[in-house]
């Protein structure tokens, strides 16, 4: 019996170590998209979330030619499950973040100390 229970965590342990890199996102609808992303972002470790959060923000905003396609757009204003939708449907994450990286649009953080 306590092999069988060591045998389960193992088995538990690994498939929670290989999630990451072999989760597909479901962009059927905004809501699985949504769904998805909140999943893989309980998933990683905090300086991945973050680089995560940037990507899926360059990915968003990747077809914005200009300022004036925020003005007035509410939809821009925070997360766009719809385009996120589109964009990420049957993706991995390895794939989002080779997607975001080969985005015209270039997030980054910049942190300074005062």
């Amino acid at each position: 019996m306590r092999s069988l229970v060591l045998t389960i965590a193992i088995i538990t342990l690994i498939g929670c170590a290989s999630t990451k890199d072999e989760f597909t996102f479901d962009g059927s609808t905004e809501e699985s998209i949504q769904s998805d992303i909140s999943y893989m972002l309980k998933k990683l470790p905090d300086r991945k979330k973050l680089e995560f959060s940037m990507a899926l923000l360059a990915i968003q905003f990747s077809d914005v030619t200009g300022v004036k396609d925020f003005i007035g757009d509410p939809t821009m204003e925070s997360t766009n499950y719809f385009i996120l939708s589109k964009k990420l449907d049957g993706l991995t994450y390895k794939e989002v973040m080779e997607l975001a990286s080969k985005s015209p649009t270039k997030v980054s953080l910049d942190v300074s100390t005062q």
